[in-house]
This record gives structure tokens, C-alpha cells and sequence, in this order.
């Protein structure tokens, strides 16, 4: 890992040229994996803990607005607003502790349907290589990129086909977490990009669903690891 970041940095210094700031504005598609994770919800019954459970994929997208900087064009920084919706199906899965029935033994339960619908923003820093410089692109025709960020998330937990929250309302989380990608972007046209992107997302859920008969509370949380494959247009200039 310390090779590769050296060796980037060296490229960085040697593409390093006097061309001036540079905004842009992307707008991406794509497919989000989320990764297996276990639930975990304190229930009336008491403390269950839901293994492995597994989540749909999604469509993941968004839009990023930003600039390079003026002094260090490979060096820039991006607004960055997204979404993905990882459903949690139909599926048997191992619970320890207590499961929907009223056991506090463990065993087998079941998650039927939870919609999970997050919105991030996003304070991204972004770094690239200008490469294969033209006047036409002074800032490179192709530039791979690495990017980073912080993004806060907005996660909404909405029970639908389930027997466990048969009468709860969904309710909304807002949190930290974090973002990493790395991607490659070419000139296709006059101020105009395509690119190519991956990331990975991070956060961590905690929502409360409330019975909506009896007003007790079903504290719920789950992590949310989340890979995304991303195309995408740019504007520049």
C-alpha cells in the first residue's frame, strides 16, 4: 500500500502544470452491493440478534459538484449527493438470543421485508493524474482518480411483509460514516467526460420502530457496507 501511494504521489508531481482552476459537475449511475450483516433488535421480548442477514441490491445514484485546485490542479474537492436503497427480503436466518416467537433460546427466524433507504451528503476530497494533456484538455484526457469523503446519511427503516413488526412505523436515522473510491475518467468531448467509479460506503443504523397498537419501541440496528459500481458523465470548465 505505501508503494502505491508513493508511486502516485511521484506521478502527481510529475504531471503537476500551470493550467488553471478547473469546476466540475457529475452526474452517475449504478448497481450497490451491500454486504451480509447481522441485525440486531431489543424487542418486547427481549435481545435478538439476526445473522448474516442479507441484503437486495440496489440502484445507486447521484451528482457531484466541485473544483481543483488553482495552485495544485491534480488536488480538488467535490460536493457529493447520493443514494442507494438496500432492501432486506424474505429470508430464514440464524437468531441468538430471542427470536419473533417468544423464545429467548435462539434459533430459527425469519426478517420478511424491511425497505432500507439511504441519502448521503458528502464532503469529498478527490485526487487525480492528468494524463495525455492536449490544448483541447489542458487538464488531461485521461485522469485517474482516487476520493474520499465524509458523508453524513439519512437511513429510513420501513417495515412492510413482516410478522415480527407486523403493526410499526418505520423511522429515520441520521449519522456519520464514511466513503472511499477510486475511478478513471476520459474526454470524450469539449468540456465533457465519461467515467468509471468504485466506492465503498460505511454506516451504522440505529432506528426505533414504534407499534403502532400497543406504543412499544423495537430498537433496531444494522450496518450498512456497501460497494458501488458507477458510470457516469462529467462536465468541465
Amino acid at each position: 500500500m505505501k508503494t502505491v501511494t508513493y508511486v502516485m504521489t511521484a506521478c502527481l508531481v510529475l504531471t503537476a502544470g500551470p493550467a488553471s482552476a478547473e469546476w466540475f459537475a457529475d452526474v452517475y449511475a449504478g448497481q450497490g452491493f451491500t454486504e451480509k450483516s447481522d441485525v440486531t433488535v431489543h424487542s418486547s421480548a427481549g435481545l435478538g440478534i439476526s445473522r448474516d442477514v442479507e441484503f437486495d441490491r440496489s440502484l445507486a445514484y447521484g451528482g457531484r459538484f466541485g473544483r481543483y485546485f488553482d495552485g495544485v490542479p491534480f488536488l480538488g474537492f467535490g460536493v457529493d449527493l447520493f443514494s442507494f436503497s438496500p432492501r432486506i427480503g424474505p429470508q430464514r436466518v440464524r437468531v441468538d438470543g430471542c427470536v419473533p416467537s417468544g423464545s429467548c433460546n435462539g434459533g430459527q427466524g425469519g426478517t420478511n421485508q424491511l425497505d432500507v433507504d439511504a441519502y448521503a451528503l458528502s464532503l469529498d476530497l478527490i485526487l487525480r493524474v492528468p494524463l495525455l494533456k492536449t490544448e483541447k484538455a489542458p487538464w488531461g484526457s485521461i485522469q485517474p482518480y482516487i476520493t474520499g469523503g465524509v458523508p453524513v446519511f439519512r437511513t429510513s427503516v420501513t417495515p412492510r411483509t413482516t410478522a415480527q413488526f407486523r403493526n410499526h412505523d418505520g423511522d429515520t436515522d441520521y449519522s456519520v460514516g464514511y466513503k472511499v473510491g477510486g475511478g478513471i475518467a476520459f474526454n470524450v468531448a469539449p468540456n465533457l467526460m465519461l467515467f468509471a467509479e468504485y466506492r465503498l460506503t460505511h454506516v451504522q443504523a440505529a432506528v426505533e420502530l414504534r407499534d403502532a397498537a400497543t406504543l412499544h419501541h423495537a430498537p433496531l440496528r444494522l450496518d450498512l457496507d456497501t460497494h458501488s459500481a458507477l458510470f457516469g458523465l462529467s462536465a468541465r470548465w
